[in-house]
Order: structure tokens, then sequence, then C-alpha cells
């Protein structure tokens, strides 16, 4: 393993565990590769971060800079390391900077406050910060169909979909509520009380509605893993849909109380669910 490539998985061990977890099962190349894109994300979620710290008003071309020198001939500069590594996989894996780009994009938008109004403004914001993902992941694990694509975007959708209930708390204190306004007015949830932490109207309906979306995205993206390689690919990506979906399960056990808890999986709950995964594998569900 190079500096860069090393560089890139010290990234990718220190900021997403459960990615990490799931990548274990992959072989040594394509863990490699998995590191590098995912350090490339990393570094344009930190450049927006920054700059909204500042107090700049954050545009999606606060990660421009990071991307000329990525896909250019950078890595020499500090906290860039990963970088010769990460041109050397979009290069091969015919990764599209677009991509990254419109991942700049959702980062960017959601730097100040956050009211979305419709389902097709979140629809669009997965599709920015989760769904790109997807997309440069099938290349990573070797698939080029176009025609996967769509299922790619479902699994990145109801990740996403998944991060959103489960944070609800968390960004209203941040001024962010990514839950559409017309399907809160259609169950009576008031905006100022979910700004205020705690819920109002039909609450659990709303989120009985919410989580079953999310898990909808899920049993669609399943046909796509199926067109993954067998093996590392394959199994990498079950695992995380299985664990990310699994969040929903403590969310929906609690009464949908999202205001006094973060729900999450913990390590010895991910451990069993990815030896769920690995039994099942072995009988051809995956």
């Amino acid at each position: 393993m190079t500096a860069s490539q090393a560089a890139a998985r010290e990234i990718t061990r220190e900021h997403a565990r459960t990615f990490y977890f799931a990548s274990h099962v992959l072989g040594p190349s394509v863990q490699r590769d998995a590191y590098a894109v995912y350090a490339c994300c990393r570094s344009i979620d930190d450049a927006v971060d920054r700059a909204s710290a500042r107090g700049e008003k954050v545009r999606p071309e606060v990660a421009g800079e990071i991307l000329e020198r990525a896909f250019g001939s950078g890595g020499g500069g500090v906290g860039e390391a990963w970088m010769p590594a990460f041109r050397d996989t979009a290069g091969r894996k015919k990764i599209r900077r677009q991509w990254f780009e419109d991942l700049a994009c959702g980062v960017a938008s959601d730097a100040g406050s956050v009211d979305f109004q419709t389902w097709e403004e979140l629809d669009r914001y997965c599709y920015q910060v989760a769904g790109t993902v997807g997309l440069m992941m099938m290349r990573v694990f070797g698939l080029e169909d176009e025609e996967a694509e769509p299922r790619a975007l479902d699994l990145g959708r109801g990740m996403q979909l998944t991060n959103i209930l489960r944070d609800v708390a968390e960004d209203a204190t941040a001024g962010r509520i990514y839950l559409p306004a017309t399907e809160r007015k259609d169950y009576g949830i008031l905006k100022e009380d979910l700004l205020a932490g705690k819920p109002s109207g039909k609450w659990r309906e709303f989120m009985r509605f919410q989580v079953e979306r999310a898990r909808e995205q899920y049993r669609r993206a399943e046909p796509g893993i199926g067109r993954l390689a067998a093996g590392g690919p394959r199994l990498a990506t079950w695992l995380m849909r299985e664990l990310y979906a699994g969040i929903l399960d403590p969310i929906e056990a609690s009464g949908y109380d999202v205001f006094s808890r973060r729900h999450g999986l913990r390590l010895g709950q991910k451990i069993l669910r990815g030896a769920t995964v690995v039994i099942r594998r072995a009988g051809g569900w995956a």
C-alpha cells in the first residue's frame, strides 16, 4: 500500500465507521479504491465546513479547487496525501467528476438553515449527497451498466432518509428541517415545534410513513445489489444496506422518539447483522 492509499484508508477509518466496518469483506484492491473515493468525498465536506465556520457564504465552488487538484496534479499540500490514490482510482474506474460537483452542491446547500417544502426538493438533496456516492461505488465495484444506476440511487436515497429520520432533533437544533413542509402540513406537524425539539400533530403516523418510505427504497435497491460481482462487492453492499436499514428498527421500537435519543446499532448488533448477511450469502441470498 502506498502512502497515498494509506492516507485515504485512515480518513475512512476515522470518519466512516459503518462503511469501514463493511469494507473488510472487500478484496485489497477494491478496498483501496473505495477508501480513495471516500477520502475525496470527505474532503469536499470538510472544505464546506471550514468555509461555514469562517462565516463565509458557502457555495459549491468552495470544493472547486479540491477537485482541480484531485483530478489534476495535486497531492503535495497539507491534508492532500490521498489525492494520487484517488486520481488513479478515478481514472481506472471511470468515475465522473460531475458526481463530485453534484455532491458539493448538496453539501453546500445545507451549510445554513434548511426548510424543504416538497418531496422533490428532498429527493434532489438525497441524490446530491448520497445518490452520487452510490454511483461512484458502482464503478469502484466494477459495475458500469447504466441500467443499474437507478437502483444505486434508490440505495443512496434510503440511506440518506434514514440519516434524516435519525437526526431530526439534531438537525432542528441547527435550524435544518429536511422533511417536506407539504407533508408535515398533512399530518399537522408544526415547524416551530420541530425547531423546539418536540413532536406535534400526528407525529407517529407521520414518522411511520417516512420510515416505510425509507424501507421501500431499500427494497427497490435489492435487484441492483444482485447485479454486482459476487463476493466482496455484493456482500459489502448488502452489509451497508442491512446496517443502515437496521437503524429504522430502534426508531420504530421507540415509538418514533427521535427527540430524547439518537438511535443506532451497537457494535454487537452490527456484528450480528453482519453474520446474518454472511449466512444468507452462503445460501445464495447475496
